[in-house]
Formats: structure tokens, C-alpha cells, sequence
């Protein structure tokens, strides 16, 4: 607060020394400090309480900023949220009609794909259907006629 050097000290004892005389001078200058000690204990209380305040106001402001961002994000989500929901309805739509036009396309007589064995599925294929025997080393074909010999026989 004061930057005093010596000779300024040296200079207010002496004003002080011949002002009050040497009985009252320690009196007054004890007086002098308490007083000046008040004053900069007041002075730090009130830029301490003002640096809180600023402080406060500065960390309301960032708290405001962080919800409107909050919000912001809420809303994002929220957004991709429906658009992942309208996706899913027109996908599973889209199912629905294609399991729906699949189960129509087949007769009344016959049982869904789903339900059918193996055999009933793969009866109209057109491969050849081969046997196997352990002890030997090749697949001998049912239908000989059917097997057309390859090029690397």
C-alpha cells in the first residue's frame, strides 16, 4: 500500500517526535498502527468479497453456457432418435410386406419355407446327387448319365 523507505520513516518520527513530544509518541503511534491494520484488513475483506462475487458471476455465466449446450444436445439426440425410429418402422414395413408377398406367392397348399424340411426344399434342384461309400477314395454319381466327366479327370 505505502512504499516508504527509511528516510521517509525517519522523517514522520521526527514530525511525530516534536507534534506530540516523546511521553505520547508511543501512545499515538500504537493507535496509528491498530488503525492501519483495521484499514487493510477491511481493504483485503472487501476485494476478497468482490473477487467472490466476480468470481460467482463468471462461473453462473459458464453454468448458463454448459445448459444451453445441454440442451442443444438433448435435442440432437432426441432428433436422431426419431429418425432411427422412422428408419426402423420403414425397414420393418418394408419386411412385413416382403414376408407378406413371399407367404402369398406360395400356394395354399403347401407349408411356408420356414416349416419345410430339407428334403422338400431341395428337391427340385437340378445337381447331381452323388454316393459315398468309406472304403473308397471317390464319389461314384446315382445317375451316370447325368455326371459329365471334367477336364481334370
Amino acid at each position: 500500500m505505502f512504499d516508504w523507505g527509511f528516510t521517509e520513516f525517519l522523517l514522520v518520527a521526527v514530525v511525530g517526535l516534536l507534534v506530540f513530544g516523546p511521553e505520547r509518541l508511543p501512545e499515538v503511534a500504537r493507535n496509528v498502527g491498530r488503525w492501519v491494520g483495521k484499514a487493510r484488513r477491511y481493504i483485503a475483506n472487501v476485494r476478497s468479497d468482490f473477487e467472490s462475487e466476480f468470481n460467482t458471476g463468471e462461473l453462473r455465466e459458464l453454468l448458463g453456457e454448459q445448459q444451453e449446450q445441454i440442451r442443444e444436445l438433448k435435442g440432437m439426440v432426441s432428433n436422431a432418435q426419431s429418425e432411427l425410429k422412422e428408419s426402423f418402422d420403414e425397414v420393418s414395413g418394408e419386411l412385413t410386406e416382403a414376408s407378406d408377398a413371399l407367404n402369398k406367392s406360395l400356394s395354399e397348399d403347401q407349408a411356408p419355407l420356414s416349416a419345410r424340411t430339407d428334403e422338400e426344399l431341395f428337391a427340385d434342384d437340378d445337381l447331381p446327387v452323388a454316393e459315398y461309400s468309406p472304403g473308397e477314395t471317390e464319389m461314384k454319381p446315382l445317375n451316370p448319365e447325368e455326371h459329365k466327366s471334367s477336364s481334370h479327370d
